[in-house]
């Protein structure tokens, strides 16, 4: 029997963030997958704290500070010894190059170490330099002490390998995946509230921080005339602020006059307002491989995404991408028929397919030393690294 805890995210479910995405959609999975693994979430108290949030997932919440820069940092410390002490997990599964900072304590405590790298958050705006020498810190510590290393891109996982070459063999791409949602979600109660109609609003979902580009995009929608005229669109941004920051107060500033603020929503009613879009954006000037878009390909909406490497390795067109950050660039894809940013090729959801990243996932938990993962059906221990 394993035992891994989960440690680097916010909590599940239906916390909104990527890492957070990622964990309820694979947990469960890899709890299905196998019948002697105890998964265990050691989430943020005031972020998650449903003991049981899916079949075979145990989530225990735990104290963290609520400083922007401390949070994530101090929790995962405090999570690894309490997994080990507390919980005699023998392996942790951390998530994100913060977090990466515990990797040194749990090697230290004998624990099998399985990293999964989600982005290179050094390169986010809000950080200042100490941060980004930290979270770089992070990433190192990471690829050097982790057993198994996975990366959500391909970009990132060609980076890690040429810099450190004797390590390629333990770094493994393994995408975000996609899946069908399981309820019809709310979208026609959100479309009422905010005055929305099918086909006549544009979408953007993320959380309220400058990476995720909403100042752009608010001011290149009003640029581009669409609030306006014979049938005037809407823009819809879903998602809020971790933190209150003079960013995120002034998006809620330049609300109104056609830009509408859902706040946060679940999964489901996001998937069924991709349905009803006109227009999938997002003009990130950072992601990791991005939740958000891969569902509103999956769900069929006309996508305009920003020139950034993630982005590219979704494969599609030229004409589904523009400069990030240019108000002038995005104001012109949003004039005209959104319909002709429909996706006719490139994207292929079976590459995205969580059961398998679920599956591949497991196959890494049993490389690592001190323990077994034995996938429903087999029998298989886990070799010493």
């Amino acid at each position: 029997m394993r035992h891994v805890a989960v440690v680097g995210l916010r909590g599940i479910p239906d916390v909104m963030g990527g890492i957070e995405t990622h964990c309820a959609e694979l947990l469960p999975r890899m709890a299905r997958q196998s019948d002697d693994l105890t998964l265990t979430v050691l989430s943020r108290r005031r972020y998650a704290t449903a003991p049981d949030p899916a079949p075979g997932v145990r989530q225990i919440p735990l104290a963290a500070p609520s400083g922007r820069g401390t949070e994530a940092l101090v929790h995962s410390l405090w999570a690894v010894l309490y997994a080990r002490l507390a919980l005699k997990a023998d392996a942790v599964h951390l998530h994100g190059i913060g977090p990466g900072l515990a990797a040194p304590l749990a090697r230290g405590l004998g624990m099998g170490v399985l990293f999964t790298h989600h982005g290179e958050d050094y390169a986010r705006a809000k950080w200042k330099l100490p941060a980004r020498l930290i979270l770089r810190l992070g990433e190192a510590l990471a690829l050097r002490l982790s057993h198994r290393i996975i990366t959500v891109s391909a970009g990132t996982a060609a980076r890690l390998k040429a810099r450190a070459p004797g390590r390629a063999d333990r770094i493994v791409h393994l995408p975000n995946g996609v899946s069908e949602p399981a309820t019809a979600g709310d979208a026609e109660a959100v479309m009422a509230r905010h005055g929305l109609r099918p086909g006549q609003f544009v979408i953007q979902v993320g959380r309220i921080e400058p990476e995720k580009g909403q100042d752009t995009l608010i001011d290149a929608f009003r640029a581009s005339g669409g609030a306006r005229g014979t049938s005037p669109m809407k823009l819809l941004l879903v998602g809020e602020a971790d933190h209150q920051s003079g960013y995120s107060r002034r998006i809620m500033a330049m609300a109104g006059h056609g830009v509408e603020l859902a706040g946060r929503l679940d999964r489901d009613t996001i998937f069924a307002l991709n349905r009803r879009a006109a227009l999938f954006v997002l003009p990130s000037l950072h992601e990791g491989l991005s939740i958000a878009a891969l569902e509103a390909l999956k769900a069929g909406a006309p996508v305009l995404l920003s020139d950034i490497e993630p982005n590219r390795n979704l494969g599609l067109e030229d004409r589904h991408y523009l400069k990030p950050g240019s108000v002038e660039d995005w104001a012109k894809g949003l004039r005209g028929d959104p319909a002709r940013h429909r996706v006719r090729q490139g994207f292929d959801p079976a590459l995205y397919d969580w059961d398998v990243i679920a599956r591949r996932t497991l196959t890494l938990l049993d490389a690592l030393p001190g323990g077994r993962v034995r996938l429903a059906g087999t029998e298989r221990s886990a070799p010493d690294v």
